[in-house]
């Protein structure tokens, strides 16, 4: 029981850590972390972790930007993940702040954390937009990892055989929804990241 618990804190710390660093310096694919959260721990902790991983390493990124300036990113990231950062302008996130919410719950809330620690926009205004960006795009991934979780211990070919014979008594009540509503919001996610990939394409020619 205590080695158990002992392997869950580890496993928690581990999520944490890699998840954090996968904002902080963005060379590791983080979403890999928020679907094995779910899988280890369910939703509802798996949520909590990510998003204590996520809020944490989402302020540090903005006060590093707001405390250490445009050259100090620089040195950090690379020049050419600096021109992520550049490419979210400050003259469209200043001014617009649904479009700097969008930005946050996209894949490119990385840069954008950075990118709005480069403007004036206050911590009081930023931190609103971060916690509600975190909740609502890291739900579906932490949802698709309880789902994944729930289709192993089914198996999968029993899991795809008893959705054909129409059996959804094994999946039914919360992991269908947390499978529907998972699949639906990913997919509402990447359209929002097609759409702001374009937007800020035209405004840059």
């Amino acid at each position: 029981m205590i080695a158990s618990n002992f392997f869950g804190l580890i496993l928690v710390f581990l999520l944490f850590v890699l998840r954090s660093i996968s904002i902080i310096i963005p060379i590791l694919p983080g979403t890999i972390f928020s679907a094995a959260a779910g899988f280890q721990f369910g939703f509802t902790q798996g949520l909590v972790i990510i998003f204590f991983a996520d809020f944490f390493s989402c302020s540090i990124s903005f006060l590093l930007a707001r405390k250490l300036g445009r050259k100090y990113i620089t040195r950090l990231l690379g020049s050419r993940q600096m021109r992520r950062v550049e490419s979210i302008s400050q003259d469209y996130l200043e001014n617009n702040y649904f479009l700097m919410t969008a930005l946050l719950m996209s894949g490119f809330f990385d840069f954008a954390c950075y990118a709005i620690g480069l403007t004036k926009i206050t911590w009081k205004r930023f931190m609103p937009a971060l916690i509600f960006s975190i909740i609502i795009s890291d739900s579906p991934f932490v949802a698709s990892g309880v789902a994944a979780r729930k289709i192993k211990d089914i198996g999968l070919k029993n899991f795809l055989q008893k959705i054909l014979n129409g059996e959804l008594d094994t999946i039914s009540g919360n992991y269908l929804f947390l499978f529907i509503i998972s699949f639906v919001i990913i997919f509402l996610l990447a359209i929002i990241n097609i759409y702001l990939n374009s937007y800020m394409q035209e405004l840059q020619t």
